[in-house]
């Protein structure tokens, strides 16, 4: 390395070969994100700065917050809509949020503040639907909520951080209501450390969410049973503060908000999903805790809304699924039947051991006698393919490739 009159020397006694300007080089440790302060840890875990870098920011989609009211922040005040109060005698105007859980919650769905997003979908629309003022909540408040949150407000998902041990006919068909309109349903399985079953979690059509903590280990009073569906960041994760500021939450009630979230992002990007499909999509991208596979623990995993981004955003060039006028050889799925099918292609990558790099889901339909010819890629790693029925989420064919 020399300077500007060496440099002309070597050039006046042409013993210059070539040069050039000094560089810089940095240390390559992991930038803090733009978009949420360093406590927000559990942004962190889930992927949610795959979301913000796209735009995908939950626009265009409606939550309907069943809970205690939300009150009007300057962190919430974006993306709150009127709402109703649904307890007995009350007045139906007033939302405001007297208990303080509707607030926490609403702020981990979309809150924005001065460090940056609290939540995961800041650009979403928040109906608060106030059914309670303290701990406790009438099914009948639920119930008249659930209703209309969907014919009244117009909402695609409801945010349930609440539970009952035991089953109810009204609520049931109240949840049941609500996928038939195309609401997704989310909720919480409970703080019971046990297996104790909360409703409407255990319901098949509502989304059960459990907790884990900063280190991606399942809090230990969040419930494990067969209604764990998926798990995502439940323990001291930084919201908004009932009144003022940020406060720190605590159970599976602050799990939801986060797989909400993460559906309000999907449906910013593909309106057309249904309740059936951002379920699928949920499942087939959770990273895998626990014991291999689904289990009472963690559900099908922890939620990654970096790979439900990718899912609907990332398409190979050339898709694995063909479709072929006739049936074919035993790869081809052949759809002997008389009425169209609506199915899901799943296409998962493995590696050496096993252990599931990612997986990539397509929805498409399936004429009377046309057939879907599955061709897993060549290559050092597995591949695995699965086409299900799209409602039922019932395996219809397989192929798998090394």
């Amino acid at each position: 390395m020399v300077g500007p009159e060496e440099m002309r020397r070597l050039d006046a006694a042409g013993e210059l070969e070539w040069y050039e300007p000094d560089g810089i080089l940095t240390l390559l440790d992991a930038e803090p994100s733009q978009y949420y302060a360093s406590d927000k840890w559990d942004l962190a875990m889930i992927g949610a700065d795959a979301a913000f870098e796209r735009g995908c920011l939950g626009q265009g989609v409606r939550i309907g917050i069943l809970d205690s009211g939300v009150n009007h922040l300057d962190c919430l005040k974006h993306c709150l809509l009127p709402g109703h109060n649904y307890i007995s005698g009350a007045d139906e105007d007033d939302t405001a949020d007297n208990y303080g859980h509707g607030t926490l919650v609403a702020g981990l769905i979309a809150g924005s503040g001065a460090d940056g997003y609290l939540g995961a979908a800041p650009r979403a629309e928040l109906v608060p639907l106030k059914v309670t003022d303290g701990k406790t909540i009438t099914i009948s408040a639920i119930c008249s909520a659930i209703y209309g949150a969907v014919d009244d407000y117009g909402c695609d998902i409801l945010n349930l951080s609440l539970g009952m041990t035991g089953s109810s006919r009204t609520l049931l068909e109240a949840v049941e209501y609500a996928e038939r309109k195309g609401v997704t349903v989310v909720s919480a399985v409970g703080n019971t450390s046990g297996t104790t079953l909360y409703y409407p979690a255990a319901y098949d059509t509502v989304i059960g969410v459990g907790s884990v903590d900063r280190n991606g280990r399942k809090y230990y009073r969040s419930s494990s049973n067969e209604s764990v569906f998926i798990t995502a960041p439940g323990v001291n994760v930084k919201t908004a503060g009932r009144l003022d500021g940020y406060a720190a939450a605590t159970g599976t009630s602050f799990s939801v908000p986060q797989v909400v979230a993460a559906a309000a992002v999907m449906l910013s990007i593909n309106g057309s999903l249904t309740p059936s499909d951002v379920r699928g999509i949920l499942a087939a991208t959770a990273v895998d805790k626990g014991d291999a596979g689904r289990d009472d623990d963690y559900g099908h995993g922890l939620l990654s809304i970096e790979r439900c981004v990718a899912v609907l955003t990332n398409h190979p060039e050339e898709p694995f699924c063909r479709f072929e006028p006739e049936s074919g050889p035993a790869e081809r799925f052949h759809n002997g039947t008389e009425e169209t099918l609506e199915c899901i292609y799943y296409l998962a990558r493995y590696d050496d051991g096993g252990r599931c790099l990612g997986v990539r889901t397509r929805l498409f339909t399936l004429a009377p006698g046309e057939s879907a010819a599955l061709e897993a890629p060549d290559g050092a790693a597995d591949w695995a393919q699965l086409v299900c029925d799209a409602n039922t989420f019932a395996p219809l064919t397989e192929a798998r490739k090394k």
